[in-house]
């Protein structure tokens, strides 16, 4: 029976409660919703027989003079399953997880150049990865280098010319089931809102940072996307760090991304190695075109002076831009996520830039820096945090007939 747009509103406010809680009973949902306590048990009692929520034991509230419990509500896993993939200049990574965000299958490919990233290949390896499966997949969330509008729905926006054919309309025709699409960072920030935060941290705003090829952050608060709407929002990268600094992409000068990107770090030791005969750059690779992040950390390690600069100006620049950030959003912890956060020094250098808080209060601030460990999975899995999000939640797509 199709539902009322109302009630796919109540069911859905409910169900994301639930997720981004993970652990919360009938009345607090009634509390902290707004929703009557007579429609929370109708509608947890539609989602129990669905098997889409279990109970998960007892609370006692010490609200309560009566002292009763409290009977929690969880997410009850393998009720539905999703693909994620993620699609960057360096590989394409799949996973498929259940509705709680337990990875039961994975795969990825690395390419040489971006050039071998088509529309073509990746459904190609997107088709194949589906045919192993054992599961019934309910949707397909893929993360991309970019932004996604609905008034655009078949392009990747963003100015990276590796991408301008990117056809995204045929990924969907393509598709036996539904697709969504969104950006990378904003797929990483929702699996650590659905699927990692503790009960404890459930309610407390976070900032997801980002470097890879670009950088770029996202705030969640209050368990929302901060301005998801405005694709300008979350641009880090191009937060002007040195008003007379080299010219960026997007036509400024002194853009964080010209210090701290990958691709910018590999563009500057290039350069290098072109023109110092004295980099170590020179004893780890034959060619320029070889360098890459790893190679630089290399010698960074092996003490070669000028990369040495390269890097730490680099990590000041981005604690820099997450000191100001910390001045402008409310959030209590900031995960950093990043091929070079792998590197323990890296992370040491960053948090010792970090300690330096401007002399304004009394009290010192708690938040907590989070490096979240790199992977090539971690957008992937994020992708099918946000299917599950807009599939699942957003849309119940699941009781629309």
């Amino acid at each position: 029976m199709k539902q009322t747009k109302k009630q796919l509103l109540l069911y859905s406010t409910i169900l994301h409660k639930i997720y981004t809680k993970h652990t919360i009973s009938r009345i607090d949902i009634a509390k902290e919703t707004g929703i009557t306590p007579s429609t929370v048990s109708l509608i947890t009692a539609e989602m129990l027989s669905e098997k889409l929520i279990q109970e998960a034991g007892t609370k006692i509230s010490l609200q309560d003079k009566a002292g009763r419990k409290k009977i929690l509500l969880s997410v009850c896993p393998s009720h539905s399953y999703y693909i994620g993939a993620e699609i960057s200049e360096k590989f394409c990574s799949f996973v498929l997880t259940d509705n709680a965000g337990n990875v039961i299958q994975k795969d990825h490919i690395f390419y040489d150049a971006p050039s071998q990233m088509s529309t073509a290949f990746f459904i190609e390896h997107l088709l194949s990865f589906m045919k192993q499966l054992n599961y019934k997949v309910s949707a397909v969330g893929i993360a991309i280098p970019g932004h996604y509008s609905e008034s655009k729905k078949g392009r990747i926006l963003t100015n990276n010319p590796y991408w301008e054919n990117f056809d995204l309309d045929e990924i969907s025709a393509r598709l036996p089931v539904p697709a969504y699409y969104s950006n990378n960072v904003h797929c990483m920030a929702r699996a650590e809102a659905l699927f990692y935060s503790s009960p404890a941290d459930s309610d407390k705003n976070f900032i997801f940072f980002h470097v890879g090829r670009g950088i770029h952050c996202t705030h969640m608060y209050r368990n929302e996307l901060y301005g998801n709407h405005n694709i300008k929002i979350g641009e880090v990268g191009h937060i002007t760090v040195h008003p007379d600094g080299e010219l960026c992409e997007c036509g400024r000068r002194g853009c964080l991304q010209t210090y701290a990107s990958e691709a910018w770090l590999i563009k500057k030791a290039r350069f290098l190695y072109q023109t110092s005969p004295s980099t170590y750059l020179r004893h780890l690779v034959s060619h320029s075109g070889d360098i890459n992040l790893s190679i630089i950390m290399n010698a960074y390690h092996l003490g070669d002076t000028s990369i040495i600069k390269l890097v730490d100006l680099a990590i000041k620049g981005i604690g820099m831009t997450i000191t100001n950030l910390n001045m402008l959003m409310d959030a209590s912890r900031v995960f950093i996520h990043g091929e070079i956060f792998n590197d323990s020094r890296i992370v040491s250098l960053l948090k010792k830039q970090l300690s330096y808080e401007p002399n304004l209060f009394m009290q010192p601030c708690h938040q907590q820096l989070i490096v979240k460990p790199y992977s090539p999975y971690t957008g992937a899995i994020g992708a099918a945090a946000f299917c599950v999000y807009r599939h699942l939640i957003v849309t119940c797509s699941h009781r629309l007939f």
